[in-house]
């Protein structure tokens, strides 16, 4: 990690790293990020594996998705990259040798999603605010049935605001650009994840103690209610926004609850219909 660093201090500018080379690096991880998401949308068989698996993305959504995201990129993202080089020098982050140990990612990480989370939660519930839902978040929630790329599908406004928080733990733990970029790798997994419409058995993060995952923000998109949180389970749990959500997930578990209080996996999904055949069948 060192040689590769020193390879891009000796070929660019730090006004190029923070601006630019960050600017790529996102659309890089992001867009690859959706990649299996998009093969598994080609294989019929992962179709029981979708949390609306009556329901698909067609290319006119897409095309209409990645036209939204190539403005939002270029004109909104882009010239916040480009601002951060300077907001980086005020705020002290480094780019210099030697790189931040790699043991310290160990916790710094789960800290930057922990702070992020509590922060989206309450600017994503504020969004949905009806003085404000129908003028800025309403774009967002064009996608009742979620794909991958649609996690940045949003209004400037929005997207200025939720980028702040995923600032907040680099400013306050970190400071360095290299782990910055690994909590943006992070970061933009876990939304294009959130957003993928499939809940996978296999899937790692679902033995992540509180982990939402899709399923807890696939649900959101398709009632337009709680809950709110990006990443976690607990300050929907906390502050009550869950109570639609746990009631579903209930029903699809035929009354039975998950292992922790506050997180509740989707029960395979071609299970439950399964179930509800049968039971329409006998009546």
């Amino acid at each position: 990690m060192t040689a590769g660093w020193s390879v891009v201090l000796d070929n660019f500018s730090p006004f190029v790293i923070a601006g630019p080379l960050t600017f790529v690096f996102h659309e890089l991880v992001y867009f690859g990020a959706w990649v299996p998401w998009l093969v598994l949308d080609q294989i019929p068989y992962f179709n029981k594996y979708k949390i609306q698996p009556e329901k698909k993305a067609d290319g006119a959504m897409v095309a209409k998705c990645l036209k939204r995201l190539l403005l939002s990129h270029v004109f909104i993202q882009l010239p916040m990259q480009l601002l951060f080089h300077w907001v980086a020098q005020f705020l002290g982050f480094s780019m210099a040798l030697p790189l931040p140990p790699v043991r310290d990612l160990a916790w710094q990480l789960p800290a930057f999603f922990v702070i992020e989370d509590f922060y989206f939660y309450w600017i994503h519930r504020a969004l949905h605010h009806k003085s404000v839902y129908k003028y800025v978040h309403k774009i967002h929630h064009e996608h009742t049935h979620p794909f991958g790329i649609a996690a940045e599908y949003a209004h400037p406004v929005e997207t200025f605001f939720l980028g702040i928080g995923t600032l907040l733990g680099p400013l306050f733990f970190a400071k360095h650009m290299v782990t910055l970029w690994a909590w943006l790798f992070v970061r933009l997994w876990e939304t294009v994840e959130d957003h993928s419409g499939y809940d996978l058995p296999w899937n790692p993060t679902n033995f992540i103690p509180f982990w939402g995952g899709a399923v807890h923000h696939d649900f959101h998109h398709k009632t337009f209610q709680g809950p709110y949180s990006s990443i976690f389970t607990w300050c929907d749990w906390a502050f009550g926004t869950d109570k639609m959500f746990r009631a579903q997930q209930k029903k699809l578990r035929d009354g039975k609850e998950g292992a922790y209080p506050a997180q509740f996996r989707g029960a395979p999904n071609f299970e439950a219909l399964e179930r509800e055949r049968a039971k329409a069948k006998v009546a």
